[in-house]
């Protein structure tokens, strides 16, 4: 009926993938964002805001040939980088001859790239050194894999409660989980190997449960000299990072980024103006996207300081299609405004 749907998450592209395949939406028109209207494309903000592209499937037979840049110039869309079909991970005692994430069964392509806001060397530097003193596991995200260093059990485990299955996509860059191995500044806390591939898009620290709050606040304090949060109103001249509390991890990013300048910079390039959107969000990192949009619904199973700063409450959860439900209940009410 006109509308185009876009997904915004703190995901990478790769792990969006299996998501994007099952909404099968029909391509963009030529008229917006694609040159070509037989390849079309998905918009995707991705990794909290820090990226956005426009993605594509496509059969192997469908592509000239492959290429592991993920920063594409004008010339036709090539696979995206390459991706292990079995898992090289020490760690994890899975030979994965059958990958279970869909990614791996498609071809991915990023027909374009059409921002990127990484974090700086200093803050990258600077968090590993917070999390490595804080005795916490970081995942490093750069591209489509998530790199992270491990030194005992207690941080393996959190670091497999993550990637939930996603092994193909989760590397670890020691070969064996030793607190004894000490870690500095000049192997980048372990990192080294992640950085020389290039920056971040995001970091992410994991954490107890139990210490989320104290270890939030203590990173905010840290970094930007206050436990305040971050939201679309902060000058981000005056803050060193984008701290996004999660459930059992802190997010790490650009001081310029969230959901909400994802949201902006993913509709100039459309050039879909920000009041004809509706954006849907239950986490924290959904505050600044519901602010920014032009209608913004907190789910009904949304933490709090979601619903405070929605425009409205939506009657369903997301176990119970209330995205879709949303749709259908504004558009009977007339709130819908379809192009002609």
């Amino acid at each position: 009926k006109g509308f185009i749907g876009a997904i915004a998450t703190g995901r990478s592209a790769a792990n969006t993938a299996h998501i994007i395949e099952k909404l099968d939406l029909p391509p963009l028109p030529s008229s917006i964002g694609c040159n070509d209207e037989t390849l079309g494309g998905f918009p995707l903000v991705c990794t909290n805001g820090a990226r956005g592209v426009m993605l594509l499937h496509k059969s192997h037979s469908d592509v000239g040939q492959h290429c592991n840049d993920l920063h594409p110039t004008n010339a036709a869309p090539h696979r995206s980088d390459t991706v292990p079909l079995v898992s090289t991970n020490s760690m994890n005692n899975n030979n994965n001859n059958n990958p279970t994430n869909p990614f791996l069964k498609q071809t991915l392509i990023i027909k374009e790239e059409l921002f990127h806001n990484p974090l700086s060397t200093t803050l990258t530097l600077q968090t590993l050194a917070l999390a490595h003193r804080l005795g916490c596991a970081t995942n490093y995200y750069h591209n489509h894999h998530i790199y992270a260093v491990v030194r005992n059990e207690e941080q393996l485990a959190l670091t497999k409660q993550y990637h939930c299955g996603f092994t193909e996509l989760y590397c670890y860059l020691n070969e064996t989980e030793n607190e004894n191995i000490l870690y500095n500044e000049e192997d980048a806390y372990g990192y080294q190997k992640a950085m020389e591939l290039g920056p971040p898009s995001k970091l992410l620290i994991l954490c107890d449960t139990e210490k989320i709050d104290e270890i939030t606040n203590l990173i905010r304090t840290e970094l930007n000299g206050a436990a305040t949060c971050n939201n679309a109103s902060t000058d981000a001249a005056t803050q060193k990072a984008t701290v996004i509390r999660g459930s059992f991890f802190i997010e790490i990013l650009d001081p310029k980024v969230h959901k909400g300048e994802g949201l902006r910079q993913l509709c100039h390039s459309l050039s879909i103006p920000l009041e004809e959107v509706i954006a849907f969000g239950d986490s924290d990192n959904d505050i600044e996207f519901l602010q920014m949009a032009g209608w913004g619904v907190a789910m009904k199973n949304a933490r709090e300081v979601v619903k405070e700063v929605a425009d409205e409450v939506g009657e369903w959860s997301n176990d119970e299609d209330g995205v879709i439900k949303t749709l259908q209940q504004l558009e009977l009410e007339g709130k819908l405004h379809f192009p002609n």
